[in-house]
């Protein structure tokens, strides 16, 4: 009885907890908070953040070369029987317990500035990988948009779907009274009965769109999918009378805003100063060496303690080493020879990115105004026709005109209405693209 009074406790006192994890998981989303996500959690994104701090350690790690290097060692030996006396270097039979201490630094005085360019060009580096993670980002933020978009746009199609089946359903509900009672022929019946069937089919093929398009925008924002999700519309429209970007300024705004022009920039530079490093290395190396060494043995006749001979034995020196490279098989030269095609294939892809991006802001214009255009004809042709199917479902229901007559009214009304829903969510699109590269986040 005590087991199951425990039992009954652990439960309630359990529950509220898995609630309010149920409930904590979210499962509506605005755009915004899609993109935040995206930034978040996307594999790629995570992957360029990386790349950018492993730019940086390069950075740190060649600056840290200017520092000198130090270095110590210690050793201890045993030795039994026959053995060489560490002190006076003389045979002895005894067991002798003896060590070395060093201690070694070494600077670089100078090496063709090889140090402080491979510096530079860590800089450099370190700066176009940030621009190279920003890239994607940009990237996957216009993905996250188009996809998001989709959503919206196959969730509001799908809606337009039912009312047209809703429509037709009311029709073939009429027609189905006046057919039993034989006030209809029987063809007129049977068509809206067929365009019913299709309307289904359509509502159906809506669904299984909009399920994928979700499915793709979860794939982005690297969460599982479920059917529970569900998106916020975007309800206002671009403005119609906004004015027109000019293709130079809209250009000059995405070169200074995107990482795409600036990451090919800091990479030219980083190949730059890679050319320069490497050609130092032509350059005599001259380095600074000192060092401190002692030792001790328990032979040593006048031997005190441990840290008196240590004391005693202490040696110190420095000096100065250059060394100068005369042969070592052409590899500086051909080092040499990699870094200046290193450089023009910066430079090529440089030049590349800048006309990419000019075309781009180009096209993009291009795509707003056709996009604009576009939805303002559709909005009037949908007027057009939303008059004409009200007159001809007057006239259907009269027994004015047939059912192959009525059918055609409801087609065009329908895909007008379609085309409608996708043009206005294109010219969001189009916006929205057109606002990123001018800087606007």
């Amino acid at each position: 009885m005590n087991t199951l009074k425990r039992a009954i406790l652990f439960f309630l006192y359990i529950l509220p907890l898995i609630t309010h994890g149920q409930d904590s998981v979210k499962t509506h989303y605005n755009l915004e908070e899609c993109i935040a996500l995206a930034l978040k959690n996307n594999a790629e994104a995570q992957k360029s953040a990386n790349s950018s701090q492993a730019a940086s350690l390069d950075l740190k790690q060649a600056k840290a070369a200017l520092l000198p290097t130090l270095s110590g060692s210690f050793d201890h030996n045993i030795n039994t029987g026959f053995s060489t006396d560490p002190i006076t270097n003389a045979i002895v039979s005894e067991n002798i317990t003896s060590g070395n201490q060093r201690l070694n630094t070494n600077m670089v005085l100078f090496n063709g500035l090889n140090l402080l360019r491979t510096i530079r060009q860590q800089a450099f580096a370190y700066k176009a990988t940030q621009m190279d993670e920003q890239r994607i980002k940009d990237n996957l933020t216009m993905d996250v948009i188009l996809a998001y978009l989709q959503v919206i746009t196959a969730k509001d199609a799908l809606e337009q779907y039912k009312q047209q089946r809703d429509v037709t359903k009311k029709q073939l509900e009429r027609l189905a009274i006046l057919n039993r009672d034989g006030a209809v022929a029987p063809g007129e019946y049977y068509d809206v009965k067929g365009q019913f069937s299709g309307d289904q089919i359509t509502v159906l093929t809506g669904e299984n769109t909009l399920r994928t398009n979700v499915i793709v925008l979860t794939r982005l924002l690297n969460i599982p999918y479920s059917q529970a999700l569900s998106f916020e519309p975007i309800n206002q429209l671009p403005d119609v009378s906004s004015a027109s970007l000019s293709q130079e300024a809209l250009y000059e705004r995405a070169a200074a805003s995107l990482g795409t022009l600036k990451a090919a920039q800091f990479w030219k530079e980083s190949a730059e100063y890679q050319l320069k490093a490497t050609r130092s290395l032509y350059f005599p190396t001259l380095s600074l060496g000192a060092n401190l060494t002692s030792r001790y043995s328990n032979a040593d006749e006048n031997r005190g303690t441990y840290m008196d001979q240590i004391q005693d034995n202490l040696g110190k020196g420095a000096g100065l080493t250059l060394s100068i490279p005369i042969l070592d098989g052409f590899r500086r030269r051909i080092n040499v020879s990699r870094a200046k095609l290193e450089l023009r294939n910066a430079e090529i892809d440089l030049e590349n990115t800048e006309n990419n991006l000019q075309q781009q802001t180009a096209q993009v214009l291009i795509n707003l105004q056709t996009a604009k255009e576009k939805y303002l004809e559709i909005r009037e042709q949908v007027e057009a026709y939303k008059e004409s199917f009200r007159v001809a479902e007057v006239r259907f229901e009269a027994g004015d005109i047939n059912s192959v007559e009525f059918l055609l009214q409801k087609t065009k009304y329908d895909q007008a209405n379609i085309s409608l829903v996708v043009a206005q969510y294109e010219w969001q699109l189009r916006q929205r693209i057109a606002n990123y590269y001018n800087g606007q986040r």
